[in-house]
């Protein structure tokens, strides 16, 4: 890769290291100074939390960068319109969490989640803008910008958490208060520094186009992340407290390791859009398989660390008693070695003006995971858990291998790993004996 590509690939993962970095520190609060059952609550608040803003990123954000990749003559507009639909379902979404906060919170028999949903509106306004903004940043090329943000974020939210606990205020809500208020600072400082951004009054032709593009994409996030909560959630209504607390400090470890997929999938995908617009087999494959092969490299060595010292891992974030959760890190972790495909594909069929295709493959994944929950838990529990998401998983993405094949010129699985192979050795400059 040149050394231009190198610099915003260091930004983007940089930056996304640090973006989780800061909620590690709220997480590892959480997980030392409060009961299992304060934990508990707090995970299934965040899962909730990220549900709704993923939809959100879905209805918006993926639309709203292909447009201006596209269409950069109609920015002021396209904008409008994005900010239009934004503050609108923020709204929706956090009236509906404060009138059906109660039985919410008795359903999973969690009465402090009661509390912490009248303040969803809050949560989302700020996650959905500072990720918004984070977006445009991309979009715009200037991912160096995104690693600097996210370091001002982290700074300032460490001594804002040490503030609170140096003065006994430590709780829930005030973390969330913290967090929020220093997310949307950023946004507001980032967009009034950002005068490169263009913004204008919403045309009811943009808003349109970005929900009927938007739409598809939706619910493919809203099926991504119910496949990545069901478990949590089911664990909840057959376990206990104690068992989601488990599968929470799992699923943290585990979304560490995935962080290249998450923090350069916005990096990644406008160079599939751009290479869409070509409809060029060959630029397709070419960027498909430096894609998987940028993932994979960058997963690997977490997969094998986790591997090979998932206690001390356990014990260095926790205490003692999350030891049980080792079993269930590793089978998640080995599952994650087939993520990069299934991501990469993903993105191309969104990018190629297909998120449909990938919504129903989502939907699919969505009902063989909560399936195989249903049939595994209540025998084995959280490492039944563990196994029905890591089968879901690796069989959604061979099905998806298949299946794209369908609507896009993609090489077959061999094909991809002989071109991997090929761009490895190229860059290496290694002759082949």
């Amino acid at each position: 890769m040149k050394a231009g590509i190198w610099g915003k690939v260091i930004g983007a993962v940089g930056g996304q290291s640090l973006f989780l970095l800061t909620n590690m520190l709220s997480f590892l609060v959480v997980v030392k100074v409060f009961l299992p059952e304060e934990f508990a609550a707090w995970g299934f608040y965040l899962s909730l939390m990220a549900l709704i803003d993923g939809i959100r990123q879905g209805l918006i954000q993926n639309g709203l960068t292909r447009f201006l990749l596209h269409h950069p003559e109609e920015e002021k507009s396209i904008l409008g319109a994005a900010l239009v639909l934004h503050v609108g379902f923020i709204a929706l979404s956090g009236l509906a969490f404060y009138l059906f906060a109660a039985p919410i919170s008795a359903f999973w028999e969690l009465p402090s989640m009661e509390g912490l949903f009248r303040y969803a509106w809050l949560t989302l306004l700020a996650t959905g803008s500072l990720q918004g903004f984070f977006s445009l940043l991309f979009a715009k090329g200037k991912s160096e910008r995104y690693f600097y943000f996210n370091l001002i974020y982290f700074v300032v939210s460490s001594l804002g958490i040490g503030g609170l606990y140096a003065l006994d205020r430590l709780d829930l809500l005030h973390l969330i208060w913290v967090q929020s208020g220093l997310a949307l600072a950023l946004t507001g400082l980032g967009l009034r520094l950002g005068n490169w951004l263009a913004w204008g009054s919403p045309t009811r032709e943009w808003t349109g186009k970005l929900i009927q593009f938007g739409k598809h994409v939706a619910g493919t996030n809203a099926f991504s992340l119910l496949f990545q909560k069901a478990d949590l959630w089911m664990i909840g209504y057959f376990l206990d407290a104690k068992a989601v607390a488990l599968f929470l400090l799992a699923t943290k470890i585990i979304q560490y390791i995935d962080l290249p997929i998450s923090s350069l999938s916005q990096l990644i995908y406008p160079r599939l859009a751009a290479t869409g617009r070509s409809n060029h087999a060959a630029e397709l494959n070419f960027e498909v398989a430096r894609a998987i092969l940028l993932l994979f490299a960058l997963i690997l060595p977490g997969v094998l660390l986790v591997l090979v010292f998932s206690k001390p891992i356990i014990l260095m974030l926790s205490t003692q008693e999350y030891l049980a959760a080792a079993p269930v890190v590793i089978l998640l972790a080995l599952a994650s070695l087939a993520k990069p495909w299934g991501r990469v594909f993903g993105m191309a069929l969104d990018a190629s003006g297909k998120p449909e295709v990938n919504l129903q493959m989502l939907g699919l994944s969505l009902g063989i995971n909560v399936v195989a929950n249903a049939l595994l838990i209540p025998k084995f529990g959280l490492i039944g858990a563990a196994a029905a998401t890591s089968l879901s998983t690796v069989l959604t993405i061979a099905i998806g291998q298949l299946r794209i094949r369908k609507y896009l010129e993609v090489d077959s699985f061999y094909e991809q790993v002989q071109l991997i192979r090929k761009i490895v050795t190229t860059s290496l400059n290694i002759k082949k004996l």
